[in-house]
């Protein structure tokens, strides 16, 4: 049982090796990085990871530059250093659920990055997929400040270091090369469409309510509490924007926001642009679910609801998401109020 347990994770590690050696020269092909730069690497096992090799040309990696580590990053031959990005890479590990994680320097992210603090992007697609991808500041060589990093990784899947590259996260290398791919044509989409100067806020700014960001300014109510809802209901239907997108999109159906740590559902009735009535049950047409760490980042504003439920961190346990699109203007509208609601 011992053999076959040893040979079945060597098959693992070869063919993880193939996988690395192939992106690697696909993420140089695609000119995502270039020379010596960026660095890959997926994890093998509980405290195991498959990390590239200090000063390995990933268009070129042979198998003798791909470096089995530990969580501590000691290597288990000692013949090459692990990149001097590990600690970054362990730290995506340790505080994500990643499986594998592509350190780039697409050029035009790159350029974007010295006069911006976030990227959003133009397409539906794009938004789903990235949302709005911060730009960290970046000082020195290689990233030593992990757990801003980390911190990011766990609301966005990339996350841009500014003049330095990017860092997307993944189940497996090809979603994680795919989004780094997927931001760099993003990102010459924004050029061709003279958007190289620095942008403005996208969220809606004529909000009733706003309190700029100030957690001290504003009453402050407990997470999908009555008062919460109520106010979240009394901002949607005080709201002539809100109003006139859901009439002009037809909202009517029912929407149930779960609370999966406190067992609390909320069922919120739309109709004609309108909230006609709020209650605490799991009966609506559609069903969004999700832990409190994520519906507390969503409500303040620290991730895009979208964009959570494309990630899985929201989950439409009832109805389909095609479905809820058709009202995805109003919507977008009601959680940008929402947003604007102070949470304790």
């Amino acid at each position: 049982m011992v053999s076959i347990k040893r040979e079945q994770g060597w098959q693992r590690m070869k063919k993880l090796e193939r996988e690395m050696i192939y992106f690697g020269k696909l993420l140089f092909e695609r000119r995502l990085i270039s020379g010596w730069g960026g660095n890959i690497s997926c994890r093998l096992g509980k405290d195991r990871f498959l990390i590239t090799a200090q000063h390995a040309s990933l268009g070129f990696l042979s198998p003798a530059e791909l470096l089995q580590i530990d969580g501590k990053g000691k290597p288990a031959k000692k013949k090459r250093q692990p990149s001097s990005e590990t600690p970054l890479h362990l730290a995506v590990y340790s505080g994500t659920e990643a499986q594998a994680v592509v350190h780039a320097h697409p050029p035009g992210v790159l350029a974007f990055s010295l006069g911006h603090q976030s990227f959003v992007p133009l397409s539906f697609e794009e938004k789903y997929t990235i949302g709005e991808v911060p730009v960290l500041a970046q000082q020195t060589p290689t990233v030593t400040e992990t757990a801003r990093v980390v911190e990011q990784l766990r609301l966005c899947p990339i996350v841009i270091l500014q003049g330095h590259g990017t860092v997307a996260l993944g189940k497996n290398l090809r979603e994680a090369f795919l989004l780094t791919d997927l931001l760099e044509e993003a990102v010459h989409c924004q050029f061709f469409n003279n958007e190289s100067k620095p942008q403005a806020d996208p969220r809606p700014t004529s909000l009733p309510g706003r309190h700029s960001g100030d957690p001290e300014l504003g009453e402050k109510y407990a997470l999908f509490s009555q008062e919460h809802m109520t106010a979240l209901i009394k901002s949607a239907n005080g709201d002539a924007e809100f109003q006139s997108q859901g009439e002009a999109t037809g909202l009517t159906t029912t929407l149930t926001l779960y609370l999966e740590d406190a067992d609390t559902p909320w069922t919120v009735h739309f109709e004609k642009g309108k909230i006609t009535r709020l209650e605490a049950a799991a009966e609506g047409e559609f069903i969004i679910s999700g832990r409190r760490e994520w519906w507390e980042a969503i409500f303040q504003r620290r991730m895009d609801p979208f964009l959570a439920t494309q990630q899985g961190k929201l989950r439409l346990k009832r109805g389909e998401l095609w479905q809820l699109s058709q009202w995805f203007k109003p919507f977008q509208r009601a959680f940008a109020l929402w947003q604007t609601i102070p949470i304790k």
